[in-house]
């Protein structure tokens, strides 16, 4: 430095060096960050709060209290072949992932190479070449760091598709189990009528022979014996259904599961939780919504770089190579060399504003699937909370006439053993318990059933430590 002051023309080569500076920085500012548009407020029903409300365990299924259930679901995590093609997917997204991270680091390559040159003479010379190239690309404009951002959003929406899977298979296997207890349970029911009906046979079959009642009596009761067998057919057919859908969503072969182990089955006992409410944090963790966030967050990176696209690429370069007829001489003659480059795109046909338009267009697509997402994920618990109250309160009316049934049949048989009423009488007041009965169990399955729902529309899918594992990926750098 000399002290003296700037000619004109360096003053204007400063300041256009300080505008080009400027406009750079400026760019790179607005040009790198990725963010996505905020959806619109929703109209929420009063059952979401901001309050913490108690949830069930993330294991929501051990509330059934049923040690071979919680097996089979464990079983089925680790072997439900959808779960498993759902987790390579995963797997792949984050490989892609690293992938992407990798263009913030220079590329290097070592080169080796060996040639042969024939004169006219019949003389062949041999040349020896060997050297190491780099290449880095300057990040100016963000288009790096955005597709590595969209890559783990991408991978953060693979994680969460793969926690609803999860959630979806415990919730078929907890609801195939659990509905083979009920067809256990009904199987047991229709033995115990079918027995009740046929000592009342023999009751109104002794009443015939002594003149007491007519032919018809007999034989329509024989036809309401005979309708149970009917029932039994069909409880045993959905026993096989279920049976089937286990060993499927279990990945289980067929041969593991048979019909003899419904046999030993006890009655479901119903969980004591109650939900009346669910928070708005519940709610947007479930992994249905979340996914639909990390796609929307993905669509916003997406145009974070085909905005960069759009903008000069500045790479920079360097080799060290040399050559010779002798290997170990190929560096005595190197040559080095270091190059920038900056490539600015002037015609495309207006391709990369259209590659623009079209990743807005996807960014507001992912708009609106979220907020149809958090809608239906609304309505799904607003639903499950709506018939959990619903068979409840059924189940208690069933289960004061099915009281009260019993009441009247055993009066009924008393009066009818002593000639009192009619067979007519008894005949109604059978069919009115069998039917209770029947309703009563369904009651109390749909009452488990929408437990079920209930407890899969707020569960988060992280369960035990294999959720941890997968959902161990990098923030997206954004």
């Amino acid at each position: 430095m000399t002290g003296f002051p700037p000619s004109p023309s360096q003053r204007r080569t400063l300041t256009a060096r300080a505008s080009v500076s400027a406009i750079l920085l400026f760019s790179l500012v607005g040009c790198s960050s990725v963010s996505a548009p905020d959806p619109e407020p929703l109209d929420l029903p009063e059952v979401f709060s901001d309050t913490q409300q108690p949830l069930p365990p993330v294991d929501w299924w051990i509330t059934f209290n049923d040690d071979q259930l919680n097996q089979y679901v464990d079983a089925a995590l680790s072997g439900n072949y959808s779960l498993k093609a759902a987790e390579a997917r995963l797997a792949q997204s984050q490989a892609s992932l690293r992938g992407s991270r990798s263009d913030y680091y220079p590329e290097v390559n070592a080169e080796l190479g060996k040639s042969r040159r024939w004169d006219g003479d019949d003389s062949t010379t041999d040349a020896w070449s060997a050297g190491l190239s780099a290449s880095y690309e300057v990040d100016l404009w963000g288009s790096i760091r955005a597709g590595a951002a969209q890559s783990a959003f991408a991978a953060d929406a693979s994680s969460a598709a793969y926690r609803t899977l999860a959630n979806t298979v415990a919730g078929e296997i907890t609801t195939y189990w659990l509905g083979l207890r009920v067809q256990s349970e009904k199987l047991g029911l229709l033995t115990d009528q079918k027995q009740r009906l046929e000592t009342a046979l023999q009751v109104i079959e002794g009443r015939k022979r002594r003149g007491q009642a007519a032919l018809t009596d007999v034989w329509q009761q024989q036809k309401l014996v005979e309708s149970l067998s009917v029932d039994i057919y069909e409880a045993e057919a959905q026993r096989d259904i279920y049976l089937q859908q286990l060993a499927l969503w279990s990945g289980m072969g067929q041969s593991t599961l048979n019909s003899e182990m419904v046999g030993e089955l006890e009655p479901i006992i119903q969980p004591d939780m109650t939900l009346n409410s669910v928070s708005l944090s519940a709610l947007k963790s479930r992994p249905d919504v979340q996914q639909a966030f990390y796609e929307l967050q993905a669509a916003s990176a997406g145009v974070a770089v085909a905005a960069a696209n759009r903008y000069p690429r500045f790479s920079l370069s360097a080799s060290y190579s040399g050559s010779d007829t002798d290997l170990n001489n190929v560096f005595d003659n190197w040559v080095a060399s270091l190059a920038g480059s900056l490539v600015l795109p002037l015609i495309d046909g207006a391709q990369r504003r259209a590659e623009v338009e079209r990743q807005k267009a996807s960014e507001q697509e992912a708009l609106a699937n979220y907020s149809q997402t958090v809608l239906e994920a609304a309505q799904e618990v607003q639903q499950a909370l709506v018939e959990e109250q619903r068979y409840q309160r059924t189940l208690k009316s069933l289960t004061d006439q099915l009281d009260l049934a019993r009441k009247t049949l055993e009066l009924q048989d008393y009066y009818y053993a002593r000639g009192q009423i009619d067979f007519l009488d008894l005949l109604n007041a059978q069919q009115e318990l069998l039917s209770l009965e029947s309703q009563h169990l369904a009651a109390r399955w749909n009452l488990t059933q929408s437990r079920i729902q209930l407890y899969k529309a707020v569960s988060h899918g992280r369960f035990n430590d294999r959720m941890s594992n997968n959902d161990a990926l990098g923030d997206a750098d954004a």
